[in-house]
């Protein structure tokens, strides 16, 4: 799974880098405007299903090709509602012939989060299969866009060779989990309730979204953009690493939801030794960032940047506080006590909103910072409870 981060994040700079030469400023802009809009709308087609699926399929992997068809098909609808509310929304927008043509491209390709299956592999702990199909995709996006892109009058290329890139490996692997679409009513009863047991753990990473990602908008309401900037590059270095623990905790879910079910020993275990993995990624990667962030800072964006350098090892004891959250919020999760998460980052996400607003307009990213710290403190005390009480009745 850390591979499969590693990789998929390389490539995702390469392919950043070449386009924004390739394109020239204009050309990018448009196709950077554009994917912004297609990436936030996936997450209303996923709705929290591949955590979901992953649990369930962790449960009772027999039934592997019936989750995969069940939540591929209400994805695909998903996916289908949203394209025909865009391009129709398209055609009456302001926006410039240039940015409406590749609106109405860049359409199709929700249809490859819909038809994603990465979740599936992980709930049969094939970690491997996550791995080649984050290679094989970021290899070919940028094999066919180094090959078929070489100036801003190519522009039009770029999302069709996106979705050329996903398919071979979307069509293997379907075929792989035996998928069929399932369009019979009572599939449709089953596919509802799946999207009722995935729709708290979407709003689980909505509310996480709010105080993890929000901080950047409300600091810009009180505070020069130029301070906006640094504390971004803060946010983006703590951002990096906590999508490394988020795959982790991905990585950990499937072997949690399956020993809950079957060994209660195994499963305290399991948590004891993420813990014990979580102090060890202390010492050797948060410990470092927090003493030698300026040199960091220095060699990636240059030394222009170094304001950030403080809010950065401010925010860095909120990354370990995150790792040790992580634990216990997936082990609720694995358990089926993903409303007891919710309530959490819920609650979080109030307290980080009403910290920011009171610390920003006297402290800046100073005060952003110490809010994460905080919402963070709070975030780890509260699941720690709520774990100790459920815990108390297995």
């Amino acid at each position: 799974m850390a591979a499969s981060n590693i990789i998929a994040s390389l490539f995702s700079v390469i392919l950043f880098i070449y386009l924004a030469r390739s394109l020239e400023p204009e050309a990018f802009g448009y196709i950077s405007y554009v994917f912004t809009l297609i990436f936030f709308l996936a997450n209303f087609i996923d709705m929290g299903l591949s955590t979901y699926g992953t649990r369930e399929i962790a449960k009772n992997r027999p039934l592997v090709s019936n989750y995969v068809s069940e939540i591929v098909t209400l994805r695909f609808f998903i996916a289908a509602i949203i394209a025909f509310l865009l391009i129709g929304l398209t055609f009456i927008s302001p926006h410039s012939p240039i940015i409406r043509a590749l609106i109405l491209e860049s359409a199709f390709m929700l249809f490859i989060f819909a038809f994603a299956t990465e979740w599936a592999f992980q709930g049969l702990e094939e970690m491997h299969m996550v791995f080649i199909s984050f290679t094989v995709t970021s290899v070919l996006q940028v094999g066919l866009i180094y090959l078929f892109v070489k100036s801003p009058a190519e522009l039009f290329r770029t999302p069709v060779l996106y979705l050329a890139a996903a398919l071979p490996i979307i069509v293997v692997y379907l075929t792989r989990l035996g998928f069929g679409f399932k369009m019979r009513i009572a599939d449709f009863k089953t596919m509802i309730a799946h999207l009722s047991g995935a729709f708290v753990i979407w709003l689980i990473s909505l509310c996480a979204q709010v105080y993890n990602i929000l901080d950047i908008f409300i600091l810009g309401l009180f505070r020069p953009l130029q301070e906006v900037g640094y504390f971004t590059v803060s946010r983006r270095v703590t951002g990096t690493v906590a999508v490394f623990m988020l795959f982790l905790a991905g990585a950990m879910l499937p072997r949690l939801s399956s020993s809950f079910s079957l060994d209660k020993a195994g499963f305290r275990n399991s948590i004891n030794k993420f813990l014990k993995m979580a102090a060890v990624f202390t010492v050797v990667i948060l410990a470092p960032l927090g003493l030698f962030n300026k040199y960091l800072i220095t060699i990636t964006v240059g030394a222009e940047y170094l304001p950030a350098s403080l809010p950065l090892s401010i925010m860095t004891i909120g990354l370990v506080l995150i790792l040790f959250n992580l634990p216990y919020s997936t082990a609720l999760i694995a358990c089926g006590r993903e409303k007891d998460v919710l309530w959490q980052t819920g609650g979080c996400a109030g307290i980080s909103l009403i910290l920011n607003f009171i610390l920003m307009p006297i402290y800046g990213m100073i005060g952003a910072s110490i809010s994460f710290v905080i919402v963070e403190t709070v975030a780890l005390l509260w699941i720690i409870l709520v774990y100790k009480k459920r815990g108390s009745r297995w």
